[in-house]
C-alpha cells in the first residue's frame, strides 16, 4: 500500500506543529524533544521525484555520528516524506529502547 502524507504523520513519536501540504512544508517535533524540525519537499523538474530537505539530523548515543541520508529523494510525494521521517525516528526509537533518556542535542542543525 503507498504510503499518504497522513499515514506518515501519524506516527506515534510526532507531534505536527504546522503542515502545508500543497507546498510540501511540515514542522515536527520528535517523541519528547521539543526542538522543532522543519522538512521540505520538493519536485525535481525532470522527473517526477521528490526530494526532501531536513533541518535537523539526529545524533542519538546510539550512532557514531548524525544521521544523513544518501538518498535525499523519494519516487512520490508522500513517500519522501516517509524516507525524512523514518530518518529521525528511527533512530530516536533505537536509543530509546536501548535505555537512552531523549535528550535536546540529539537533534544537530543542518
Amino acid at each position: 500500500m503507498p504510503w499518504t502524507i497522513d499515514d506518515v504523520l501519524n506516527d506515534s513519536l510526532l507531534t505536527v506543529e504546522d503542515r502545508h501540504d500543497e507546498m510540501g512544508s511540515f514542522a515536527v517535533r520528535i517523541g519528547a524533544l521539543q526542538t522543532l524540525v522543519f522538512i521540505e519537499l520538493g519536485r525535481f523538474q525532470t522527473s517526477e521525484m521528490t526530494k526532501f530537505k531536513v533541518s535537523h539530523a539526529i545524533h542519538p548515543p546510539t550512532q557514531i555520528g548524525p544521521y544523513q541520508t544518501s538518498i535525499p529523494f523519494g519516487t512520490y510525494w508522500a513517500y519522501a516524506l516517509h524516507l525524512a521521517v523514518d530518518g529521525l525516528t528511527s533512530y530516536y526509537r533505537q536509543a530509546v529502547d536501548a535505555g537512552h533518556a531523549p535528550s535536546e542535542n540529539w537533534l544537530v542543525k543542518n
